[in-house]
C-alpha cells in the first residue's frame, strides 16, 4: 500500500486551501467521480458445534477487527477465546468480508448481512432467544450497522466493543496509517471531498473511506439518533495508547444512558501497556469482557 496511496492521499489533501481567516476551503473540483463498487468478500465461519450453558445461556460471536488475516485469527484471539471458552460459553468467532485472506476488506452493509445471516444460523442450530457480540475496531462498525440498520438489535441481548471507532473520530489516525500527519486541514474537514477520488486510489482505502463523515454507512450509523438500541446492553473498552481511533477514548466511547464505557488504563494502571491491537490481546481485556458479558441484561 504504502508509497503510491500516501503520495496520492499528500496531494489530495494538500488540494485544499485555508483562508486567511483561518477556515479550510476544499479546492474546487475537477468533475464528478463515479462510486466505488466494492465486493462483499467471502465468509470464514466455524462449525457450530457447542451449546448455551448456565452459566453462559446466549453463544457469544466474537468479531476480530481488519487489524490482520484470517490465518492470524487463532492466535491474536486466542487470549479472548480461551476466556470465554473456559467460562462455559458457546463460543464462535465469524469473520466477514474476506477478501486475499483480509478481514472486513468488503463493502459494509454487505458485511452486516453476511453477520445476520450467521447469527440466524447460531440461534436456528443452538436454540437460543440471542446472542452475545464480542467486536474489536472494524468489527463493531459491522456490528452496529447490523444493529441499528439491518435491525439485528432484537436477536442481541450483549454487544461489547474493543477500541471501536465510533462518532466522535478525528480520521487523523486513519491518515497517519498512511503516513501523513499533521495536514494542513483536519481529516473531518478533507475526507467527505477526498473519498470519492481516493476510493480509486485503493480497495483498502476505499473500505476505509465508507466510515468517512458524511459517507452512507457513517450516516446510517452514527448520524441523526442513537447509536445504540433499545434492548442490547452495551460496553466499550478504550485504550489511552489508540492511534487508530482517534482522539483516543473521545472516538471509540458512546455517549449514551446506559453505555459502559471504560478506558483500559484507568481500570488497570498496573497492566502492560496496549495500543488498538493488542487490547485485544491483553488478558485484562479478558477478564473485563467477562464482566461484562456477567452484567444483568437491560
Amino acid at each position: 500500500m504504502g508509497g503510491r496511496c500516501a503520495s496520492v492521499l499528500v496531494a489530495l489533501t494538500v488540494g485544499f486551501v485555508v483562508t486567511a481567516g483561518g477556515s479550510a476551503q476544499a479546492a474546487p473540483s475537477t468533475g464528478s467521480v463515479d462510486p466505488v463498487v466494492l465486493p462483499a468478500g467471502e465468509v470464514v465461519t466455524p462449525p457450530i458445534d457447542c451449546s448455551p450453558t448456565a452459566a453462559h445461556p446466549r453463544p457469544v460471536i466474537v468479531l476480530p477487527g481488519a487489524d490482520g488475516t484470517t490465518a492470524e485469527t487463532a492466535d491474536q484471539w486466542s487470549t479472548v477465546t480461551s476466556a470465554l471458552r473456559e467460562s462455559a460459553a458457546c463460543t464462535l468467532v465469524f469473520q466477514g468480508g474476506v477478501v486475499d485472506g483480509k478481514r472486513w476488506a468488503g463493502d459494509i452493509p454487505d458485511e452486516s448481512a453476511q453477520l445476520a445471516e450467521f447469527v440466524t444460523s447460531v440461534t436456528d442450530v443452538t436454540g437460543a432467544d440471542a446472542v452475545d457480540i464480542v467486536a474489536h475496531s472494524a468489527g463493531t462498525v459491522v456490528s452496529n450497522y447490523y444493529l441499528k440498520v439491518l435491525g439485528g438489535a432484537q436477536n442481541v441481548t450483549h454487544a461489547v466493543f474493543l477500541a471501536p471507532e465510533g462518532r466522535d473520530c478525528d480520521g487523523a489516525g486513519f491518515l497517519a496509517t498512511y503516513g501523513i500527519h499533521n495536514p494542513p486541514v483536519t481529516p473531518v474537514q478533507a475526507l467527505p471531498f477526498l473519498s470519492p477520488l481516493l476510493g480509486h486510489a485503493s480497495p483498502e482505502l476505499a473500505v476505509a473511506l465508507q466510515l468517512a463523515p458524511g459517507s452512507e454507512v457513517h450516516t446510517a450509523v452514527f448520524g441523526d439518533g442513537s447509536i445504540t438500541q433499545p434492548g442490547v446492553s452495551y460496553s466499550v473498552l478504550a485504550t489511552a495508547n489508540d492511534e487508530i481511533a482517534t482522539p483516543a477514548g473521545t472516538c471509540s466511547f458512546i455517549t449514551e444512558p446506559g453505555v459502559t464505557n471504560t478506558l483500559f488504563e484507568e481500570a488497570y494502571p498496573d497492566a502492560p501497556a496496549v495500543d488498538h491491537s493488542s487490547l485485544r490481546s491483553s488478558p485484562y481485556a479478558a477478564a473485563w469482557i467477562l464482566e461484562q458479558l456477567a452484567a444483568e441484561a437491560p
